[in-house]
């Protein structure tokens, strides 16, 4: 298929070209190791709530055959990564290597970030890549990434210089549902990020949080999730709070579920993960129905799944012209993805559109991750004024399939 893709013109970020191109899903299948890198800053900049802020960072030289992602759980108390950026001209292929300079950085609180300060850590995971139909064919990959000890400033209340360790880490493929409910009602407005309070969920040592994607609330969609000041991965934590960013004006309601985190179990040096029991709870589940939203209160049992190794790639491209400014989120029509049963997705960092980040996806109804699902739209906050026009590839999704786990077989797999 034909996509239009858009990039900056220039490392100055000037003007904004476009190339057709010819792009087409492709598969892939990761290895059993995954890397941490740190994302710190490179010069001084002012951050004001809400509006996201461009990072210039120490570089980061990433070999090809990789893919990142940004994350999760606050590395700075003025904000989150939400994507990062090459340098110019950005390597058109997965195969190449990559050089990352630069972050898209959302403030939660006006502040300043400072030269040497940590702003984030992406994940870097090995990937070979085939045409979808040879899928069963591909190889796990063989991809190391130089890790060291990096200086920098950890700013959680104070601005603290440390000696900082890059991980890499054995990816375990388990990984369990924590729900994220709201534990107070608040009113929200379109395009301006919140914290949200919510109830309490322990994280085990050695576990990495990943929101799932495809809005769980129809007034928008959660980005990262706070527990408390950083912490080591080694150790347990608290998430209590959720970074939102609304689509829509409207109210969260208390017991509102606003998303819910995928908990990857790892293994770093061998060390065993410590388990926690999750228990049933309930929570309204809120969609919108006739422009409506309606709640219903559930109850949320917990449930666990296994991953493959193997996935799909897929582009996610504009149905519809739309003109976008800085800071006001979108939806977006797509040209129509069918997800099958059994299947997760997450939007693949760092093959931005130039005129901002996609955040998530929407679906064309509520569905379980059991049910086939069918994606119609695109949540997408502009960094920069334009028009985003049918054709346009604005994302790209990754999909993979997982085998849904109750706590008795998650047992078996030494979880619970």
């Amino acid at each position: 298929m034909k996509v239009k893709v858009s990039t900056w013109a220039d490392a100055q970020r000037s003007d904004v070209t476009k190339k057709e191109v010819e792009i087409e899903p492709v598969a892939y299948r990761t290895g059993p190791k995954a890397y941490w890198k740190l994302l710190i800053a490179d010069e001084d900049v002012k951050v004001s709530k809400g509006k996201v802020t461009f990072v210039r960072l120490n570089k980061i030289s990433i070999p090809g055959n990789t893919v990142i992602s940004p994350l999760s759980t606050m590395r700075n108390e003025f904000g989150v990564v939400l994507d990062v950026y090459e340098t110019f001209p950005p390597s058109v292929r997965i195969e190449e290597p990559k050089t990352i300079e630069m972050a898209a950085f959302l403030p939660v609180k006006d502040g300043e970030i400072q030269k040497g300060d940590l702003i984030g850590v992406v994940n870097v995971f090995g990937v070979n890549l085939a045409p979808a139909k040879y899928m069963m064919r591909i190889k796990p990959p063989e991809v190391e990434v130089e890790m060291g000890e990096v200086e920098a400033n950890i700013v959680y209340g104070e601005r603290k210089k440390a000696r900082l360790e890059e991980y890499n880490y054995h990816r375990r493929g388990i990984a369990e549902w924590i729900p994220l409910v709201a534990e107070n009602a608040m009113d929200v407005k379109a395009g301006e990020a919140v914290v949200v309070d919510v109830r309490e969920a322990q994280l085990p040592s050695q576990t990495i949080p990943v929101p799932l994607s495809i809005m769980r609330h129809p007034l928008g969609t959660v980005v990262d999730v706070v527990a408390g000041k950083l912490k080591k991965i080694e150790v347990s934590r608290v998430v209590n709070q959720a970074i939102f960013v609304p689509c829509h004006d409207g109210r969260i309601e208390k017991g509102d579920l606003i998303g819910i985190l995928n908990n990857y179990y790892i293994s770093i040096g061998g060390m065993p993960s410590q388990i926690v029991l999750l228990g049933s709870q309930k929570a309204n589940i809120v969609f919108e129905k006739d422009g409506k939203i309606i709640r219903r209160e559930h109850e949320l049992k917990p449930f666990g799944y296994k991953e493959s190794d193997f996935g799909i790639f897929e582009p996610v491209i504009a149905a519809e012209d739309t003109d976008v400014k800085p800071g006001e989120v979108v939806k977006i029509k797509v040209e129509e993805i069918n997800l099958p049963t059994s299947t997760l997705v997450q939007p693949l960092a760092a093959r931005n559109h130039a005129l901002g980040v996609m955040l998530d996806i929407v679906g064309e109804r509520p569905a379980l991750v059991e049910e086939d699902k069918k994606v119609v739209s695109a949540v997408f906050l502009p960094t920069t004024e334009g028009k985003i026009e049918k054709g346009d590839l604005i994302g790209v999704l990754n999909i993979y399939h997982v085998a849904v786990m109750t706590p008795s077989q998650m047992v078996s797999f030494g979880i619970y």
